[in-house]
């Protein structure tokens, strides 16, 4: 589904990413995992288009993505992002009709026409856990799940095969943290989606993932099937990052 080979980023004499090579499979959830500055944002910006690779390539659907510092975009709606925070992620002057209905201005006017129907929303918002009468209303009257789950409702409007999940539970408590976690999994399931899931948090991680790359100061320094690198990382990074996980205390059973 992308592969992403050999890419580098610099800023004047800062490297932002090094050289970095890791493929995804179709239906498949891969993790990208570091520390803030590691470069996980970076190679997400130059993925969405958003900045020009300094060196290697990108490809989707084996479409080269960057080519003579232009970025050619994939078909309309097809690769999509949640973001971190749902409260800078929504348009706070729009209200929620007009917030899911935006990414269908890329469109063909007739699909347009039919995923803006009352009906078709519907259906839409339901399947994200919200209701039909929330359409007419704004960001700021929802909860930050909620505003979550209308980002999430965003983002598949389009039917898009490839989706991009900057952070998205980061910015919430741990309950609504596994209702947003068992969301994404189920639609993907149910549409077939292909994830890159971006986190610093390795308990999600594990749960969302096949498999992680791992980053440290722009570089992958390690690679592995999500249980495999669990059970036995190699480098010494991806064992500190380990162990930031709670353990369970044998001796009295508690966290």
């Amino acid at each position: 589904m992308l592969s992403v080979t050999e890419l580098g980023k610099t800023f004047g004499a800062a490297t932002a990413v090094n050289q970095v090579t890791f493929h995804i499979q179709k239906r498949e959830t891969y993790g990208l995992v570091g520390e803030s500055g590691s470069g996980k944002s970076t190679i997400v910006n130059m993925i969405c288009g958003l900045l020009e690779p300094t060196t290697g390539h990108i490809s989707f659907r084996d479409q080269e993505l960057w080519k003579k510092g232009r970025y050619n975009r994939p078909r309309p709606g097809s690769v999509q992002v949640v973001f971190q925070d749902p409260q800078s992620s929504l348009d706070v002057r729009m209200n929620i009709r007009q917030i899911i209905t935006e990414p269908l201005r890329a469109l063909p006017k007739e699909e347009w026409k039919r995923k803006s129907s009352d009906e078709y929303l519907g259906t839409l918002v339901r399947r994200v856990g919200m209701h039909p009468d929330h359409l007419s209303r704004y960001p700021h009257e929802f909860s930050g799940g909620q505003r979550q789950r209308i980002a999430i409702a965003r983002a598949i409007i389009t039917e898009p095969e490839f989706i991009i999940l900057d952070e998205p539970t980061s910015a919430l408590d741990i309950s609504i943290q596994a209702q947003i976690l068992n969301l994404l999994k189920s639609l993907q399931q149910e549409r077939g989606l292909t994830y890159l899931f971006i986190s610093h948090d390795m308990s999600v991680i594990r749960y969302m993932c096949d498999r992680i790359g791992v980053l440290y100061h722009g570089s992958l320094v390690e690679e592995n099937e999500t249980e495999a690198l669990f059970i036995q990382p190699q480098e010494t990074y991806t064992q500190r990052l380990l162990s930031s996980l709670p353990k369970m205390n044998k001796e009295r059973g508690n966290l």
